[in-house]
């Protein structure tokens, strides 16, 4: 049967917005990051971008998992714009913020899921991209990292990028995010103040989850 993942969603981000998509799974976010990264093509209307993305979407997206993760550094740095000169430049960066270096001459298909993700969220963010786009990605790593990324998602937002995020951490959310864009099954149901948003889909989602209890009438004959 068809299916529409999205319909009628229409928003702008202006440059330097920090805008997080909450939804429950299968709502459409990761739908929609894909079309504004192109990754796919909407079926109708016009996703417009102004600038380089960097975007870290599905785990290992992008990687070949025969080659080593130096190779997948190069591979897609150079598919992200990176020249020759400057990926060898930042290439040691990428390393040590991935934290892989012991093993970074060996193929990627014998690294761990958070390995994975460190690796690509390296590579994403060294190109110094004018939009980063993140699909939950950051989940998958350790607490460590995490922080780690967080707080350099945090400086990117102070330098002006332009960042879409989409997580489940309400907290994240808050903390990162003046704005927030609630995605419930293929549409907006609610775009405005980060706090005014989680706040509503998290009451969405309690009532969502309390179970209904039975109701009994009782007559007196």
């Amino acid at each position: 049967r068809e299916l529409w993942a999205l319909r009628n969603i229409d928003f702008s981000v202006r440059t330097g917005e920090v805008v997080d998509i909450v939804g429950q799974n299968g709502s459409g976010k990761s739908t929609l990051l894909q079309a504004i990264c192109g990754t796919l093509t909407a079926t109708r209307g016009q996703v417009c971008v102004n600038g380089r993305i960097a975007a870290l979407l599905e785990l290992g997206a992008g990687f070949n998992p025969e080659f080593t993760g130096r190779e997948n550094i190069i591979m897609n740095a150079t598919i992200l714009g990176l020249s020759q000169s400057e990926i060898e430049q930042k290439i040691d960066g990428i390393i040590d913020f991935s934290g892989v270096r012991d093993f970074i001459d060996q193929p990627v298909k014998t690294y761990s899921s958070g390995m994975y993700v460190r690796l690509a969220f390296s590579v994403a963010i060294s190109v110094d991209p004018d939009i980063l786009v993140i699909d939950e990605a950051l989940s998958v790593g350790d607490g460590a990292f995490a922080r780690k990324s967080f707080m350099r998602i945090m400086e990117m937002r102070d330098a002006g990028k332009t960042i879409l995020f989409c997580s489940h951490s309400l907290f994240q959310v808050e903390s990162l995010c003046a704005r927030a864009i609630w995605v419930n099954q293929g549409e907006i149901m609610m775009d405005g103040d980060s706090a005014r948003v989680v706040t509503a889909y998290q009451t969405f989602l309690d009532e969502k989850n309390t179970p209904k209890t039975a109701t009994s009438k009782v007559v007196d004959e």
